[in-house]
């Protein structure tokens, strides 16, 4: 009898706990959905604030921007006659010339090509040449920054209309040269791609462009090196051949030869050097794709023996070159500190963080309005050189 009571009172006991656990289960339930609650509020209030400080970012960029072009100096007199050049010509921003083109448009031409070199040092991590807030001003004006992208880009345009209108990707050469002359290009480069070939001009972005528009790349099947392709990277005859060359003349520097044996100045002493620039050619090519981690007939065994002998290399095309130090950059003339209230405007926009304002929960931030740019006049015994 008294195991009986014992067993009932353990019973008991048990549904206590139970109950207890229950209850604090429910409380634990009930404080994880607070705590899923607390969290949703912070994390809307966390994005509120972030696109609270993207704007006034923007904001700061752009009055930054616009007291820039406010300025009295070269870069913007510059500025202004391109944005009257892109109202004068259809919203062009190339500035082509030619042989009748006039000094300023010759100029103006130049200037553009600079901001666009100075874009790419910007882009490699060299940010002394041109400033934030002027790609930003260049940025409004629809400026280009990449001419080869800006014709893909018309090319593919163009493309897509004439696919609209004749439902077909094989152009006639009579018909367009221009646009067939890039489709053959594109199909090679593709092709060659699809041969594990390096190919800078055609990136995958570039593919998938093409690709939305339902283009037709052709097949076709891996083709066989070809006579002239072994014959030029057959490497061992050809290294041989280089060695005996510099042995004999010197040098490596094939090509500067050649042209003095097409002049009648002299022959060679072996008519297989005539053949050494395209090996030369063919190897700087590989060299490339090499560096790129691209596949590629050379490795590191093959550069290091023609660097040896003397072969100068060509850089990928993203590598901007390097100051030579030559005769025209002797001439340049030194570079004019900006006054000092231009070095307190640079100062200003490397620190936005620090230029910002305390956020506060109930920041209002207005919307941006419109740029509304007039051209300042300038007075050019003030203009400085960037």
């Amino acid at each position: 009898m008294s195991s009986i009571q014992e067993i009932k009172a353990l019973v008991t006991s048990s549904e206590h706990e139970v109950h207890i656990a229950k209850e604090a289960l429910k409380a634990t339930e009930r404080g994880i959905e607070e705590a899923y609650e607390r969290n949703r509020i912070a994390k809307a209030t966390h994005d509120g604030l972030v696109v609270k400080l993207a704007n006034l970012k923007a904001q700061f960029r752009e009055q930054i921007t616009e007291d820039g072009l406010k300025e009295s100096n070269r870069w913007n007199e510059m500025y202004y006659k391109l944005l009257q050049w892109k109202e004068n010509h259809d919203g062009d921003v190339l500035v082509g010339v030619d042989k009748d083109s006039d000094e300023d448009t010759k100029k103006l031409s130049r200037w553009v090509i600079n901001q666009r070199s100075a874009y790419k040092y910007f882009m490699n991590g060299d940010t002394k040449h041109i400033k934030d807030h002027r790609i930003d001003a260049l940025n409004k004006m629809g400026f280009v920054w990449c001419v080869a992208d800006h014709v893909f880009q018309a090319n593919v345009e163009e493309l897509k209309q004439y696919h609209a209108e004749n439902e077909k990707f094989d152009i006639p050469v009579k018909e367009n040269k221009k646009l067939a002359a890039f489709v053959s290009r594109v199909r090679t480069a593709y092709a060659n791609k699809q041969e594990g070939r390096a190919q800078h001009d055609l990136t995958d972005e570039k593919i998938e462009q093409l690709d939305a528009i339902g283009f037709k790349w052709g097949f076709k099947k891996s083709r066989k090196k070809t006579s002239s392709t072994s014959t030029a990277f057959d490497y061992d005859t050809q290294i041989a051949l280089l060695q005996e060359f510099k042995n004999e003349y010197g040098h490596t520097k094939v090509n500067k030869l050649i042209k003095e044996w097409q002049k009648g100045e002299g022959e060679p002493s072996k008519k297989e050097y005539r053949r050494l620039p395209v090996f030369l050619t063919f190897a700087r090519k590989e060299y490339i794709s090499y560096v790129e981690g691209q596949p590629s007939l050379i490795d590191a065994e093959k550069v290091k023996a023609l660097t040896d002998l003397g072969v100068e290399w060509k850089q990928p095309p993203n590598v901007p070159r390097k100051n030579t130090g030559g005769e025209a950059s002797r001439k340049k003339k030194p570079r004019i500190e900006a006054p000092y209230h231009e070095q307190e405007f640079v100062a200003a926009e490397l620190d936005v963080e620090a230029a910002l304002p305390p956020l506060a929960a109930n920041l209002h931030v207005p919307a941006l309005p419109s740029p509304n740019i007039v051209a300042p006049k300038f007075d050019d015994g003030q203009s400085t050189m960037i």
